[in-house]
């Protein structure tokens, strides 16, 4: 039985050791509170595995043992910070062949082209080598990428152009392909500058301190929202059983959703002028006197199921949004329109908007 035959049947086992990685990592990962962008994998396909022997004829005693990225994962994380403490992760808790790993950014010369990523070729650990989901893996190695999201974004392009060495560029594209190449690992370092950076204004923020002369604890933006709403819950709290009392079902919310919702309270609040946390307070202590009214008529433009019964899921911070929203102009209000919203439910909310105003004049 030839080499390529031999991968056929070994190829299921190397996808079920990328989807077993994959798993692990991710696990690694979230108990160390990395974010990541991507973790993906795959075991390499039957024809590259051929090609790749039948293109470097006479390299290989046994490709089977000697190709190194039979299975490959993919970790594509947002901050250059983020390389340097999941180096350290893979170092412990996985065999790693130095000899045949690299950090190819070190690699470069300042003349060359290129701006790579680094490569480890693991093993399974002795920690983890006798447990028994992991034994039938025990010798197998399998390639990890790590890379920022700009990393990967220039490996995805300089791809698509197909040239892999210095040699290959045409001397009139290599200023250009150069000058790129900085500027993608420039903006990797700014972001790494302003990851910090929002630390710091988050510390202002807590401890009620100026930054560069400004106070940003009582400037209007996502960050001093946030904070604002986990000090002050009881106004969240406040809101919820206006809605609640107008119909509304409670919608126990993920991080990501409570977080749309404070984002447009931010653009909503400073395209009606409310440009600090100090005017906020005020107009949502002023607010409670017409809430519950207003949010009804809200809740009694929601369709009726086929029982009769209207639902509309939702929390304090969703309420704080509607109860801005009916605070826009005629034509503000026919301009609005909030990316996540479908057009359905906008529809709704601004003619129960309308519907309120005309019963409050009438009053």
């Amino acid at each position: 039985m030839n080499f390529v035959e031999q991968y056929k049947e070994l190829k299921p086992i190397y996808e079920r050791f990328s989807q077993s990685l994959i798993v692990l990592i991710k696990s690694i990962l979230d108990v160390n509170e990395i974010k990541y962008h991507l973790i993906e994998g795959r075991s390499k396909e039957i024809d590259s595995f051929k090609n790749k022997i039948e293109l470097k004829k006479g390299k290989y005693g046994n490709p089977l043992e000697e190709i190194m990225d039979l299975c490959g994962i993919r970790i594509i994380v947002y901050y250059q910070t983020d390389i340097d403490k999941i180096d350290s992760l893979i170092r412990e808790n996985f065999e790693v062949d130095l000899k045949n790993s690299v950090d190819k950014s070190t690699i470069l010369k300042s003349n060359e082209f290129g701006y790579l990523s680094n490569h480890y070729i693991i093993k399974i650990n002795s920690v983890r080598s006798h447990l028994p989901e992991w034994l039938k893996f025990n010798d197998l190695k399998a390639e990890i990428q790590l890379r920022t999201v700009l990393q990967h974004s220039w490996a995805a392009i300089s791809h698509e152009l197909e040239y892999k060495s210095n040699f290959d560029i045409p001397d009139l594209l290599k200023r250009k392909l150069f000058r790129l190449a900085g500027l993608f690992e420039l903006a990797d370092e700014q972001f790494v500058q302003v990851k910090q950076k929002q630390f710091e204004l988050s510390k202002a923020i807590e401890n009620k301190t100026d930054i560069e002369n400004i106070s940003v604890y009582n400037e209007m933006n996502l960050d001093t929202i946030k904070y604002y709403f986990s000090e002050n819950e009881s106004i969240l709290e406040d809101y919820w059983i206006l809605g609640q009392k107008a119909g509304f079902d409670y919608a126990d919310t993920n991080d990501d959703r409570t977080d749309s919702y404070f984002s447009h309270i931010v653009n909503i609040s400073k395209l009606l002028g409310i440009n600090s946390i100090e005017t906020l307070t005020e107009f949502l202590e002023n607010s409670k006197k017409f809430a519950g009214e207003y949010l009804k008529v809200v809740f009694l433009q929601q369709k009726p199921d086929e029982n009769g019964e209207r639902m509309w899921m939702a929390d304090g911070a969703f309420m704080i949004y509607l109860v801005l929203m009916s605070q826009l102009n005629e034509n503000e209000l026919k301009n609005y329109q909030p990316k996540s919203w479908s057009t359905d439910i906008l529809q709704r909310v601004k003619v129960s908007i309308e519907k309120w105003k005309t019963n409050k004049k009438k009053k």
